[in-house]
């Protein structure tokens, strides 16, 4: 049986693995990350898609100047652009990990060992329950009886 000690050390070591998944997923140089990729819906022919397109060099009130628009939609264009901003800090991503943990249904969905370590946890920080006064008395009898006479 694992004392509690070693049950917290795994669920830390667990929350680290996770922690790292996402900053590996959130700060990767991805168009989907970019501060001035926006995603714009196109309807042609009856197909709607969605086209990322670079809001950098657009002013900042006024309408979309067409002219001054790039499409960004792969990562080797975002690999070598050099006004790449990632939207994502090491915090925000944090804090995203750390709200998705306060959300029960998403955290059983998402990270059931989290949840498991947790109850395992919980479980042992209860410890034995107490003893009732009938209890406490058998087992004081039964101590009391089965001491060898000396």
């Amino acid at each position: 049986m694992k004392t509690s000690g070693t049950v917290y050390r795994k669920l830390r070591e667990v929350k680290y693995r996770y922690m790292v998944e996402m900053y590996k997923k959130y700060l990767c140089r991805s168009p989907d990350h970019c501060k001035f990729n926006k995603p714009f819906r196109i309807q042609t022919d009856g197909m709607v898609r969605t086209v990322s397109l670079c809001m950098l060099h657009q002013p900042a009130e006024g309408g979309i100047v067409p002219h001054l628009l790039d499409i960004c939609e792969q990562v080797g264009n975002c690999t070598e652009c050099n006004a790449y901003v990632c939207r994502y800090t090491k915090e925000s991503v944090k804090e995203m990990f750390e709200v998705e943990l306060k959300n029960d249904n998403l955290k059983a969905r998402k990270y059931p060992d989290i949840c498991a370590l947790e109850w395992v946890l919980e479980r042992r920080a209860e410890g034995i329950p107490p003893f009732t006064w009938f209890f406490e008395l058998y087992y004081r009898i039964k101590r009391g009886l089965s001491k060898p006479e000396q």
